[in-house]
């Protein structure tokens, strides 16, 4: 009797576990056109609140995450530099600066939500804030 209770429940149990935690961040493909909004919309609002007269951009992506939330919640490990594009200049093409002590690259972990239902999108956290 114990029996036929256990084994359904023991390979419930071994199911979740071998498919990871529901609702836990999974790694994200850098090419879904939601993680990538969510990245360029991180570097500009990072942009935005900057006192830097010049634009940073990212020079590595070292980890893309997504979680599902109340929407998605996109993770972002990454290196971001300083270009030698002024903010509010007409270049659309900024590369991180070559010289190593102009470009000051740093590395910062960024989380962004979105719910793209309601068209909200916002930094939760980002720890290359000026």
């Amino acid at each position: 009797m114990y029996f036929k209770m256990i084994v359904p429940f023991l390979a419930v149990i071994l199911a979740v576990a071998s498919a990871g935690l529901t609702g836990a961040p999974v790694d994200a493909d850098m090419n879904d056109k939601g993680v990538q909004n969510a990245l360029q919309f991180a570097v500009n609002t990072f942009n935005r609140q900057s006192n830097d007269a010049f634009l940073r951009q990212v020079s590595e992506v070292i980890k893309v995450q997504k979680q599902v939330v109340s929407g998605l919640k996109y993770i972002f490990t990454v290196k971001m530099g300083r270009t030698s594009c002024r903010k509010g200049g007409v270049e659309t093409l900024c590369a991180v600066h070559e010289d190593p002590s102009v470009a000051q690259v740093t590395q910062c972990k960024i989380t962004v939500w979105s719910q793209p239902w309601k068209n909200f999108i916002k930094v939760l956290e980002n720890t290359c804030l000026p």
